[in-house]
């Protein structure tokens, strides 16, 4: 039975792209603006947007970048985060002053901070040196490419939890410069905001 599913999703999910490969493009995208924020039917939504993408040399660069955010935060919304965040990064590239990738990337690595703390709190425990000091680097590394979304968020969109989990960054990493400097940074992240994702 179970075979027989699969069989038959294998042979829809097929139908669908060829489908929307034959489908006009103005009419593609227009469904995709239709079902992009639908709360009920989000495997559907991707699968769309993925269509959008995959014909992306007949749209305007205003509508893939819209896709490409689109598509990374209904990746985000169904918990594949590690699905969503190479279309965060794109989404970034093509339209750097939207803060709003940049916020969901710095909570996602954040949250890989707080684990390497307690593998660094463990290490420390246990007197190990060696992968204390590996740790640390690689703390480091981490907490200065969280922080980095996170600045360009808070620049964009100030709020007190964000600004506290940037210098909880800087603090446990021991990073004083750029305490000393985060609030000149911010000023010049501050510069080209969107705050709303157009696509015309």
């Amino acid at each position: 039975m179970k075979k027989i599913y699969l069989i038959n999703l294998f042979l829809f999910v097929s139908f669908a792209s060829a489908f929307a490969q034959s489908q006009n493009i103005k009419d593609l995208y227009w469904d995709y603006t239709l079902i992009r924020m639908a709360q009920n039917d989000k495997a559907k939504a991707i699968a769309v947007t993925s269509e959008v993408l995959k014909r992306s040399s007949e749209l305007k660069a205003k509508q893939i970048a819209n896709a490409t955010y689109h598509l990374g935060r209904l990746y985000e919304e169904t918990n594949q985060m590690n699905l969503a965040v190479p279309y965060y990064e794109k989404s970034i590239q093509l339209t750097p002053g939207y803060y709003v990738p940049y916020l969901a990337l710095g909570n996602y690595y954040f949250k890989d901070c707080q684990e390497m703390v307690k593998k660094m709190n463990a290490a420390a425990d246990a007197k190990n040196v060696v992968i204390y000091g590996k740790l640390v680097e690689d703390y480091k590394k981490l907490s200065a490419k969280t922080a980095a979304y996170l600045e360009k968020s808070y620049a964009c969109d100030p709020d007190e939890s964000t600004k506290g989990i940037i210098l909880y960054l800087y603090q446990s990493s021991k990073n004083t410069e750029a305490l000393k400097t985060f609030d000149i940074r911010v000023k010049k992240l501050s510069e080209g905001c969107i705050t709303l994702l157009d696509d015309e």
